[in-house]
């Protein structure tokens, strides 16, 4: 294939996860995967924010299909790969809408049909849940009555994208997180939306050997998943379009994200992401702050608690939030052992307990790092 005909492939620098069931052999799975390497495609063995769908058959029960389904990546049939391959020059392109997989039913439907049905009803209620932009309020990272979000405690990455504009004196990058607090960690007492879309931009003008470094960081709150999801699309096809952009997936530059971002980036290994050395210690001076935290609170070095205790803590807690047990806490304490000063009645301490079980979070994290 002409390297022109490359750049115009569908596949071009996407980023896809195959989850094939049994009827696609090995070889057939790797003339696949060779097929969309060709196409300058990303093939990617782990399912992340920044993955641009998931390939699959039928496999709808799998951990990466639940996964997908959480970040809210769409699922395509493989056949759009096949009848993609077996298009002619000058033929017009394969609508990818109509092989998207929501549900068992279009599933069944693609099978009898050949499409997944994106009309009717369906696109009625896309319809009816389309937003006006333009009045959702943006704050200023810097605002006094900025709303509380907890994003370094349970918060999670569901969707992010770094750009990079390249000028004759200077670079411009934008940042795009769509962070979500998830249902079962949101406490309305700490923190008032569960979704927060930021947005960040960084202007470095360069004039002979000094730097110029602006930032403008805004967010936008809320709690309806759809509202945040469409803000989220209109800023990255916004600037996706805009010359002399191009997305940034092999390099984070330093100073650029939240810690949330970078935590993740970190701990994960996102995809290929190949992370600067000045970002790796930014992130671990968070890291021992936090640890310098749990050595004044625990009796016990933190990197000697393994993960099975952990796992074996956090059911003593959720035991104990759910039946208020004393013997769960004492449990909780003889696993996790805490300095006397920071002993805590958590059942009658209900903050305590929260903290407790975020205490758990971190000690996780840090062992998944480490």
């Amino acid at each position: 294939m002409s390297v022109s005909a490359t750049l115009l492939s569908p596949f071009n620098g996407k980023t896809i996860v195959l989850e094939l069931g049994r009827e696609i052999g090995f070889k057939a799975k790797q003339d696949l995967i060779n097929y969309l390497r060709e196409q300058q495609a990303h093939i990617s063995y782990i399912l992340t924010a920044s993955t641009d769908y998931i390939l699959v058959t039928n496999n709808f029960d799998s951990y990466k299909v639940r996964r997908a389904k959480q970040l809210g990546l769409p699922l395509v049939n493989v056949e759009y790969v096949y009848e993609c391959r077996r298009l002619q020059a000058g033929q017009t392109p394969i609508d990818i809408s109509k092989f998207i997989v929501k549900s068992v039913e279009d599933q069944e439907n693609f099978t009898k049909t050949g499409t997944i049905s994106v009309a009717g009803s369906q696109a009625t209620s896309i319809k009816a849940n389309r937003f006006d932009l333009n009045k959702i309020k943006l704050w200023n990272a810097d605002d006094v009555d900025l709303p509380r979000f907890d994003e370094l405690t349970h918060c999670e990455i569901a969707k992010w994208a770094i750009f990079k504009e390249t000028n004759d004196n200077s670079e411009v990058f934008f940042v795009l997180e769509l962070q979500v607090i998830p249902e079962q960690y949101f406490d309305r007492t700490m923190t008032d939306y569960r979704l927060r879309f930021r947005y960040e931009k960084q202007t470095i003008v360069r004039q002979g050997q000094k730097q110029d470094n602006r930032v403008l960081i805004q967010y936008a709150f809320g709690d309806e998943p759809n509202e945040q999801q469409q803000l989220f699309a209109s800023y990255y096809y916004r600037i996706a379009k805009m010359p002399r952009v191009t997305r940034i997936r092999e390099m984070l530059p330093d100073k650029l994200g939240s810690k949330l971002l970078l935590r993740s980036l970190f701990a994960n290994r996102i995809d290929t992401q190949i992370l600067d050395d000045n970002v790796c210690q930014l992130i671990e001076s968070i890291w021992l702050e936090s640890i310098g935290d749990l050595n004044k609170i625990l009796s016990v070095l933190p990197e000697s608690i393994t993960l099975k205790t952990i796992i074996e803590a956090e059911a003593a807690l959720l035991e104990l939030k759910s039946t208020n047990d004393p013997a769960a806490a004492l449990r909780f304490y003889s696993l996790i052992p805490h300095r006397a000063e920071y002993k805590v009645d958590l059942v009658k301490n209900r903050r305590a307990l929260t903290e407790k079980i975020d205490l758990c979070q971190l000690l996780r994290d840090m062992l998944t790092v480490n």
